[in-house]
């Protein structure tokens, strides 16, 4: 009996001992350290992937507290990062290229989304019926903004000459007020605006793309210090969204109901946005070249005083998504 008592005082020693040992190996499910990270962003659903990383928990799962500030433009999110009210801001990659001309401290980690979303509006009262019926006509943008690039170009695609147009200055928020009223007879407007346009003009006005298929870039942009004294949250972040990348790919309408719900949209205003972008995390030298074609058309506007354009490519922070996602990096300067 002695010796039975033993052996099974043994047996439940080495399976304590087992259980402790796995106890101690298992891979934890949450990292034990979190960091917080702040976050600036255009509440819409170009913001898809952040709003999903959040809400599935991706962020949390690679060490990270994530939290969100809005604004109502990306410069303004930008403004707070270099006032350290934010560590991480979004914007579209126009901001970047301006800023770019003064600011060398400045970096994106990656894309969060693609978009050809920006339309040309205009009254059918004022006989508009083509692009080319324009010409002698007052068009509002968002001068010296990326609107404003899209429109010149959409203009020249048309053969429109400067000079044969009026261009009034515009908030996003007040071309619809402008068109409604007649102050002006077109105007170029983005989502969420251009949702709510076509909904309260329904009838009264006709429009077209503007971009000619070519996308503009929603970045995460941070400050070069950032990157190096907080590689494994920029790594965290890059992780987050690029798990929510797959989650849109594999569970579209689940994501499209995550992103109604958050942000109050109903299907119609969600699908304006979301047929036209594409959630993809990425350094692409279409994105460099774009920021190249920007920065030239800023100086010939006389947007900024310089006589050549920075090297974009030092903006571009790629070694953060290389280590994670090498065949996201596309850029071959």
């Amino acid at each position: 009996m002695k010796r039975k008592g033993t052996i099974l005082a043994a047996g439940i020693i080495i399976i304590l001992l087992g259980i402790g040992t796995f106890l101690l190996l298992r891979k934890p499910t949450q990292p034990e350290k979190v960091e917080t990270l702040r976050v600036g962003l255009l509440p819409d659903s170009v913001s898809a992937l952040l709003y999903i990383a959040r809400e599935q928990g991706m962020f949390r799962r690679h060490g990270l507290d994530v939290s969100f500030e809005n604004y109502q433009a990306g410069a303004y999110a930008v403004n707070d990062l270099l006032s350290d009210k934010v560590d991480v801001a979004t914007a579209i990659e126009f901001v970047l290229v301006l800023r770019g001309f003064k600011r060398e401290d400045l970096r994106t980690i990656g894309t969060i989304a693609s978009s050809d979303s920006l339309e040309v509006v205009a009254r059918k009262e004022g006989g508009i019926e083509k692009p080319e019926d324009l010409r002698g006509k007052i068009i509002g943008t968002s001068k010296g903004t990326a609107t404003d690039f899209f429109l010149s170009t959409f203009l020249s695609f048309n053969n429109i000459r400067p000079e044969e147009v009026r261009i009034v200055d515009l908030k996003p928020a007040e071309v619809l007020t402008a068109l409604s009223e007649g102050k002006v007879d077109a105007a170029i407007s983005f989502s969420p605006y251009l949702s709510t346009i076509k909904k309260n003009l329904a009838g009264k006005i006709l429009s077209w793309p503007a971009q000619g298929e070519r996308h503009y870039y929603y970045l995460l942009i941070t400050r070069e210090d950032l990157v190096k004294t907080r590689p494994w949250a920029i790594s965290g972040l890059l992780k987050g969204v690029l798990e929510a990348e797959t989650y849109v790919r594999k569970h579209e309408r689940e994501a499209q109901d995550i992103i109604r719900n958050v942000l109050g949209l109903d299907q119609d205003a969600l699908m304006n946005t979301w047929s036209k972008t594409r959630f993809r995390v990425r350094l692409d030298q279409d994105l460099l070249t774009l920021m190249e074609d920007e920065g030239r058309w800023a100086i010939k506007n006389k947007l900024v005083d310089a006589e050549a354009i920075p090297d974009y490519s030092t903006f571009l922070y790629l070694e953060g998504l290389r280590k994670i996602r090498p065949e996201a990096v596309g850029v071959s300067h």
